[in-house]
């Protein structure tokens, strides 16, 4: 996020099919040196290269008991103050405009303009839930209820 793009970002980026496959994605993030762009501050290149390091020993917050110590009191977090955060008392540094509840101003056409394709549920898998670990809920699915009337 903070390049504006993945540092192991390869789909696409290859003719080679075999080196658009997720398979090489990981291999690509095991072996290879991330590349971090030089308009990054060095505060910023610092926590990526401390947070991508491949030696999970060495990799930032990766220490159990001291791990949440070790990100908080990085460099590149020094302004933040955490309690002030965790109470969400920090105002948020972009606060985008709306113009109500359904405004999509922020989000590409490309995404918006997509047909809405809702997926199915599959009766084997609903049939398979223990329906009695929702009882007491106010909501009974109609169709659930037209199903056990035929039973």
């Amino acid at each position: 996020m903070l390049a504006g793009r993945s540092p192991f970002d390869i789909a696409g980026a290859s003719e080679n099919p075999d080196q658009n496959t997720e398979d090489y994605l990981f291999q690509v993030i095991l072996e290879k040196t991330i590349r971090i762009p030089r308009s990054l501050s060095v505060k910023a290149a610092n926590v990526l290269k401390g947070f991508l390091n491949k030696n999970p020993a060495d990799r930032l917050g990766c220490h159990s008991s001291e791990s949440f110590v070790e990100i908080t009191s990085h460099q590149f977090f020094k302004s933040i103050d955490w309690d002030m955060l965790e109470q969400k008392q920090v105002p948020p540094p972009y606060k985008p405009r709306l113009d109500g509840d359904r405004d999509l101003a922020n989000f590409p056409p490309e995404f918006t303009d997509e047909p809405v394709h809702l997926t199915p549920d599959d009766p084997r898998v609903i049939e398979k839930i223990d329906q009695s670990e929702f009882e007491g809920f106010e909501y009974v699915n109609p169709l659930l209820m037209s199903l056990e009337d035929c039973v």
